[in-house]
């Protein structure tokens, strides 16, 4: 096993210390402070000290960057880890949206885009969002259909228009905002990615979304960017590229959030596994049920297969 600066590293003590500390430092937490992460600063930052001391902090981070470097293949074993609680990928910054945002500064930045914004992103002292999710008729499942348009003026660019169910925009440091500079909605090309301050005066949080979830860090808000002037210093990569670029986000981050959910699933298991076998129904333990070993031996099989794609997806 290597990293991806090629430094020999022993994957399975990184996995084993993991563990260690997701199950003995992590989900204690749960029960003082419960699994709400939406304006939880003060927790994220106790989590990521805790991941620190452990050495765990950062698996998909760069060397250079704080973090352990590991490539994909040691990312799905680790995010795997860390997903067995909800706490734990905000511990190991390794959490969605950072994770796939520091993946993307660390590929297209500009060396004064990466000192302002990658370096802080990578060391947990800032979060970050992407801002691309519309209002219909905007982007949602289709991206072309991006209406946020960004339209040139002196010295950099204007952007107008509505986002939301952005993933932790709330607690934000920086804010990458896809907007369309070219072309009409429903036309796959002409978009542009732009590094928004959050504290921006033409930008403002609308409304926090009530969602099922509350374990990302932010929330999910919806966002209004009403003639908004960066300057072309903003544009993070280039003008017109930013659905191609974008890629470079948005595809290894389809993988990441399944290494993490198996982790989750991989709790659930746990959990019901345990239940079966704990509870007494009937004069017998749940788990001496055909029918109830049949759904755990059916989960489990899921869980194999699961992992297994996950981990040849990451070797290619």
């Amino acid at each position: 096993m290597t990293t991806s600066a090629g430094m020999p590293r022993d994957l399975s003590s990184i996995r084993e210390a993991t563990r260690s500390f997701i199950r003995d430092q992590v989900i204690p937490l749960e029960s003082v402070h419960g699994t709400d992460l939406h304006h939880a600063t003060e927790l994220r930052a106790e989590l990521q000290a805790a991941a620190r001391q452990a050495g765990v902090f950062g698996p998909q981070i760069p060397v250079a960057l704080g973090g352990l470097g590991l490539d994909r293949t040691g990312q799905a074993q680790i995010l795997e880890e860390a997903g067995y609680s909800l706490l734990g990928p905000h511990a190991l910054n390794c959490a969605a949206p950072d994770e796939g945002n520091i993946h993307l500064l660390d590929v297209v930045a500009d060396p004064t885009q990466r000192e302002q914004y990658l370096v802080p992103l990578a060391a947990g002292a800032i979060s970050s969002c992407f801002a691309m999710t519309e209002p219909a008729p905007g982007a949602g499942s289709d991206p072309s259909l991006l209406a946020t348009a960004a339209t040139r003026v002196t010295g950099g660019w204007s952007i107008t228009g509505r986002k939301w169910f952005i993933t932790g925009a709330s607690t934000a440091g920086v804010i990458i905002c896809m907007a369309r500079t070219s072309g009409d909605p429903g036309d796959r090309h002409g978009a542009t990615m732009f590094l928004v301050d959050p504290d921006h005066p033409g930008v403002r949080i609308e409304r926090s979304i009530d969602t099922l979830d509350r374990a990302f860090y932010g929330g999910h808000a919806e966002l209004v960017f009403d003639d908004c002037c960066v300057d072309d210093d903003a544009v993070l990569g280039a003008v017109n590229e930013g659905f191609v670029l974008a890629q470079v986000r948005l595809a290894p981050a389809r993988l990441t959030h399944c290494m993490r959910w198996l982790g989750v699933a991989q709790r659930s298991q746990d959990i019901a596994a345990r239940r079966a076998n704990e509870r007494m129904a009937f004069g017998h333990r749940l788990g001496e049920l055909g029918m109830v070993q049949h759904m755990v031996a059916e989960s489990e099989i899921d869980l194999t297969a699961g992992r297994a794609l996950v981990r040849e997806a990451a070797a290619v």
